[in-house]
């Protein structure tokens, strides 16, 4: 049996234009598949949202409250939360002449990591200054890890405190 085609039909024939044909319906395959995937990742956060809304997000600082640590002295620093959040300043003294940029990591007792700042360099006191909510704290004991960077860029440990949130 011997078909013709009309001749508009035989342009689309070619070999160069099936696989153009073929190669544009794998990017429409692999496309939809890859909007499937992130649409699940997007889904999974949601429910991540949702169920941190049900805990309950940051609230808004209703005071400050500024504290003054010497983290070489190695004593436990109290700070009482309160049922209102508010804003700690911490003012970290680290007279050092062989530093002159710190790192700090905060963290629960367990080993949680809590906050981690990059490259702090102190004031004119010789302070570092590091400010938080305190509705991101449960009750509990964290350390406040302090290290400098040498000058070759190696870090250091400087000192190391314990902080105690409670009322809340």
């Amino acid at each position: 049996m011997n078909v013709e085609y009309p001749e508009w039909m035989g342009h689309y024939q070619k070999p160069q234009v099936l696989a153009g044909g073929a190669a544009l319906i794998l990017v429409l395959a692999l496309a939809l598949a890859w909007t499937a995937w992130r649409w699940n990742m997007a889904l999974d956060r949601m429910e991540m949202m949702e169920a941190q809304a049900a805990v309950g997000f940051l609230r808004p600082p209703s005071s400050t409250q500024t504290l003054r640590i010497d983290p070489r002295a190695g004593r436990l620093t109290g700070i009482y939360a309160g049922e209102m959040a508010q804003r700690i300043d911490l003012a970290i003294a680290v007279n050092s002449d062989r530093f002159d940029r710190f790192r700090i990591a905060l963290s629960r007792d367990d080993g949680l990591a809590i906050l981690h700042t990059e490259r702090l360099a102190p004031d004119s006191n010789g302070d570092l200054h590091l400010g938080f909510n305190t509705s991101m704290l449960p009750d509990g004991i964290y350390r406040l890890r302090i290290e400098g960077y040498t000058r070759r860029g190696e870090l250091e440990k400087y000192a190391e405190s314990r902080l105690s949130v409670s009322g809340r």
